[in-house]
């Protein structure tokens, strides 16, 4: 473990201090919590961008798109089948990969 040194404000340390007492911690244990949980955050928002980004991607190179209302729908039967084996059917692109020719939609 490597050593770092910060320079808190006043008031700052006295927030964190009071904090870590409340919370039978010291002050040191509730900065390296705090900053973990910033960490894991910046990483798990970091992560999520790419993956928005990679599916623009595949959008843009003719991947498929779904209604809103449909993907909810989709979600909603899911979770009303968990545990009983019924399998929900996924729902159909409305343009992309798998989508049905213009006129054979659902949606107008």
């Amino acid at each position: 473990m490597t050593t770092t040194s910060l320079k808190l404000p006043e008031e700052l340390k006295s927030r964190i201090q009071a904090l870590a007492s409340h919370q039978g911690f010291s002050s040191h244990a509730f900065m390296v919590n705090a900053l973990e949980r910033a960490v894991a955050q910046a990483e798990a928002r970091r992560s999520f961008i790419a993956d928005a980004e990679a599916s623009l991607e595949d959008i843009r190179n003719g991947g498929p798109v779904y209604a809103a209302e449909d993907v909810r729908e989709w979600l909603k039967a899911r979770i009303a089948a968990r545990g009983t084996g019924a399998k929900v059917q996924e729902p159909t692109p409305i343009r992309g990969r798998g989508a049905k020719p213009a006129g054979k939609s659902k949606r107008a």
